[in-house]
């Protein structure tokens, strides 16, 4: 009888003990409170209270304490506010006011109300009207000084001082005029890539039906037309070494890869020279050496360019490392004993193509540099020493033999190392290209 009635008292135990635990919590944050009042702290001992009360609505003691540090907190924000209106600093004037505001909706969640004058709400209205103009007066002087990034900072601070519409326009209006301060000093100075990037920074900021976009969205499309590069691709070039260890289809997948994809597809300030044009006038010049800048200028001056690409496969090969064996006995048609092996593992190929950027004007090599992509598939194939023809194979060993699927398989493996070639391939060359827009 004694073990029932053991067991009911802890399981009244264990119910209580998340009640204790919490009612523990609320008597420590209510002693905080009381220590952070008598250091003279009424805003963090608010806050405590307001802990304590979450945890246990009936302290009576942690709720009457919170009324009266609430109130001193209150008074505090507002001295704050006064002192920072005063000194000229509106925004921070601004800030102690929505700290107050946020106080009090904290508090009066626990059921405490904390009681403000009858003129606050005219009052605050008017420090967050003051911080509101002050931060796009400071945000045109900053601007007007080249700290444009700066200006915009002052003007996102506005949206959490409740603008009302007329606000919002003006705050809009001057992030517009900042930007356009800050493309025009790019624009000056040379640097066409910064004026476009700084108008696509409007663009995604007011959208493009904001009134004046407009006229950034011009500049931002004369950007582009002074500082775009014609760049020449030659046709790839191949190694012997690495002829050998490709398919013949190989170059002609990463350049059809290429023409379809990346160089149809240039990034802003790019251009490239369509390679039908190139090809032709490739046909005139010898360039089989990479260091040959000389005929590569020449033969970018032919087609209008200026950077060349010079590509070429200087190494290639296709690997299957360390492959699985596995020997399968069988009998021929004969009915004599033989064997099989299954190799399988995952064939690895990977091409190395350097490529040189030439600077047309004056023949300088601008970057010298190579990518060796890689890709692997799986693969599972048998060999036979004799005539498998002869062996009594099932359905799916048989295909095992298959040369047609042995075939596909190395086709579609060099098909995927001619894409990631491409791909890597373009995105460095274009990284190169774009270096040299200003």
């Amino acid at each position: 009888m004694r073990i029932p009635i053991l067991l009911r008292r802890a399981a009244v135990l264990a119910a209580l003990l998340p009640m204790a635990a919490g009612c523990m919590s609320a008597g420590k944050r209510y002693e905080q409170g009381v220590k952070l009042e008598e250091r003279g702290r009424p805003v963090e001992a608010a806050r405590r209270y307001v802990d304590a009360l979450r945890r246990d609505p009936t302290l009576a003691d942690a709720r009457a304490r919170l009324q009266e540090s609430g109130q001193l907190a209150v008074d505090q924000y507002r001295r704050e506010s006064d002192a920072a209106a005063a000194a000229g600093q509106h925004a921070d004037a601004a800030e102690a006011l929505l700290q107050l505001d946020a106080l009090r909706r904290d508090v009066a969640s626990v059921g405490v109300e904390l009681a403000l004058p009858a003129e606050y709400a005219q009052h605050r209205r008017a420090v967050l009207d003051a911080a509101i103009h002050s931060s796009i007066d400071q945000s045109a002087r900053l601007a007007e000084s080249g700290r444009y990034t700066d200006a915009l900072g002052r003007l996102e601070r506005v949206a959490r001082w409740q603008p009302s519409a007329a606000q919002r326009r003006d705050a809009d209006q001057a992030r517009l005029d900042t930007y356009s301060f800050w493309m025009e000093s790019e624009s000056a100075a040379g640097r066409h890539r910064g004026a476009y990037q700084v108008a696509e920074r409007a663009i995604s900021s007011l959208g493009r039906q904001f009134p004046g976009i407009e006229r950034l969205v011009e500049a931002q499309q004369y950007a582009i037309d002074e500082g775009t590069l014609r760049v020449a691709v030659l046709p790839m070039a191949v190694s012997p070494s690495a002829e050998r260890a490709l398919s013949a289809s190989f170059l002609r997948d990463v350049e059809n890869e290429l023409e379809t994809g990346a160089w149809a597809r240039p990034p802003a300030f790019v251009e490239v020279v369509d390679p039908r044009e190139v090809r032709r006038e490739a046909r005139r010049f010898d360039l089989d050496d990479l260091g040959y800048t000389s005929e590569a200028a020449r033969l970018g001056r032919a087609v209008g360019a200026d950077l060349v690409v010079m590509l070429e496969v200087d190494s290639a090969a296709v690997t299957e490392p360390d492959p699985t064996r596995e020997r399968r006995a069988v009998r021929t048609r004969s009915g004599a004993d033989t064997a099989y092996v299954v190799r399988s593992g995952r064939r690895e190929g990977w091409a190395r193509v350097r490529y040189v950027v030439v600077s047309v004007p004056d023949r300088r090599i601008l970057t010298r540099d190579f990518v060796a992509p890689r890709a692997s598939r799986p693969y599972r194939e048998a060999q036979y020493t004799g005539d498998w023809r002869q062996l009594l194979l099932s359905d799916e060993d048989r295909r095992l033999f298959d040369a047609t699927r042995r075939d596909d398989g190395r086709a579609n493996l060099m098909l995927d190392l001619s894409r990631q070639l491409a791909d890597q391939l373009s995105r460095e060359v274009y990284e190169r290209v774009l270096a040299q827009v200003r």
